[in-house]
């Protein structure tokens, strides 16, 4: 194995988590090269994500490049994975995750206490925001970190929401806003956010033994119980669900908010889908 081809999507955001994979694979004296691919999510930057695909919207065509034989690895943010991959690919790469927090980013000129006009279209984020700011208006925003930043610069919005993990990866300049960082106990995140996805054909051994040798072991517990956790609920884009766990040596909290209803399970790690069912009979009561 001399050169593997790394499909994934060009944003700057793409471009950083991939290089982050690239590096680790390099490191090991594989070359590597880079495929930008332009997902459907990517070709329609005005609608919302639940009228025009939801969850999978930036994998599916990614996953193509696997399955034609294009590409060796995809990688992808985790939060966007749908709940079943293309058949015959797994994940097999999970380095280090970055802060699973969101952000408020809100201009210096506003006072949150008012009637602001909040930039999302997420379900999940409109439904914990009302916790805080009972008397803000939301409106869907669509486009990269930078784009929505734009436009909240020019005063189209109040404030945004965003994943601090993708700001903190891009380091990006938040000097001229001011940004309130939710804690994940309160703000429950997106499954799996922060955390970085490489995903591969299942009967290429090669690739999935050099992809578990660059992942992080507490991060790739996040994402196996996260994501058994929102396979689970089963919830479509359209409807409030958050995840998050926390791992604490050989054991794990996890948390889940389901259309505002909340559970928290703490235990040992090895016990996680039970934790998760119990969880799941909760909330759904």
């Amino acid at each position: 194995m001399t050169n593997i081809i790394i499909a994934t999507r060009s944003s700057r955001l793409a471009m950083v988590q991939t290089q982050i994979i690239k590096d680790s694979i390099e490191s090991q004296g594989v070359g590597v090269t880079v495929e930008k691919v332009q997902t459907k999510g990517d070709k329609d930057r005005k609608s919302p994500i639940n009228e025009i695909g939801g969850r999978g919207l930036f994998v599916r065509d990614i996953e193509e490049y696997l399955i034609d034989d294009r590409a060796d690895i995809a990688v992808h943010s985790g939060k966007d994975l749908p709940y079943t991959l293309a058949s015959g690919l797994i994940v097999a790469g999970i380095p280090k995750a970055a802060a699973g927090e969101d952000c408020l980013i809100y201009r210096k000129d506003i006072t949150l206490e008012n009637g602001i006009l909040i930039g999302t279209g997420s379900p999940r984020r409109i439904a914990e925001c009302k916790k805080f700011f009972p008397n803000a208006k939301y409106e869907s925003i669509r486009g990269n970190v930078d784009t929505r930043l734009e436009k909240l610069k020019k005063g189209q919005y109040d404030a945004i929401i965003l994943a601090k993990a993708g700001l903190d990866r891009m380091n990006v300049d938040l000097s001229e806003f001011n940004v309130k960082v939710f804690d994940t106990s309160e703000f429950i995140p997106s499954a799996c956010q922060g955390i970085i996805a490489a995903e591969c054909r299942e009967n290429d051994s090669e690739i999935v033994e050099l992809l578990h040798s660059i992942s992080d072991d507490i991060s790739a517990k996040r994402f196996e119980a996260e994501r058994y956790m929102f396979s689970l609920m089963q919830a479509d884009c359209s409807v409030p669900l958050g995840v998050h766990s926390k791992i604490d040596g050989e054991n794990i909290e996890i948390s889940a908010m389901y259309c505002g209803k909340r559970s928290v399970k703490s235990g040992a790690f090895e016990n996680y889908k039970l934790l998760c069912r119990e969880i799941k009979d909760e909330i759904y009561g």
